[in-house]
């Protein structure tokens, strides 16, 4: 029961805290992101409390804590060049300037990416049918805010994305380590 009180109290903090405001504000690309880190985090709540009928097949359970941390190092090295590189006026995210080095050199929306890659960690994991289901959302919602935020970022900087989106992939970061 604690857990869906604790699921309650997380999505209705999204809600109000964030989603709401970007609705008002209509960026797309945050609202997605929003429901995506939520259904992330959903899949760690119930994953962890053992909700869902869980398989235990422990090659995949090691494969998915790997991915788990390749996501996570990505939405760290992002975390880190945003508040270092990206001048931003408040918080972490809100950047003044456009970051084209460290992860982003690689990768345009390593954020995005690293959560979708960690939610597939987590769904390898957990091996349940809820996390599964949750894993595709989180990955789909990443995806969509990914798309969403390459036109806010090309209102917001103007031709200077767009040169950067013809040199820089948006997720493949294979592509974007052989540049």
């Amino acid at each position: 029961m604690h857990i869906y009180i604790i699921l309650g109290a997380m999505w209705g903090g999204i809600a109000a805290g964030w989603l709401v405001p970007m609705i008002r504000k209509r960026i797309v690309c945050e609202i997605y992101e929003a429901c995506g880190l939520g259904s992330f985090f959903t899949i760690l709540i119930l994953g962890h409390g053992g909700v869902g009928t869980q398989l235990n097949v422990l090659a995949l359970r090691i494969i998915g804590l790997i991915i788990l941390v390749t996501g996570a190092s990505f939405v760290v090295s992002a975390f880190v060049a945003l508040k270092r590189k990206g001048k931003p006026e408040t918080g972490w995210e809100n950047t003044t300037v456009m970051i084209d080095s460290n992860i982003f050199r690689t990768v345009r929306h390593p954020l995005y990416l690293g959560t979708a890659i960690s939610a597939t960690g987590l769904m390898l994991l957990y091996q349940s049918i809820p996390s599964t289901v949750l894993g595709v959302v989180s990955v789909f919602c990443c995806w969509m805010a990914s798309r969403k935020e390459d036109a806010f970022n090309i209102e917001k900087f103007g031709d200077s994305y767009r040169e950067y989106m013809e040199k820089v992939p948006m997720w493949n970061a294979f592509k974007g380590l052989r540049k």
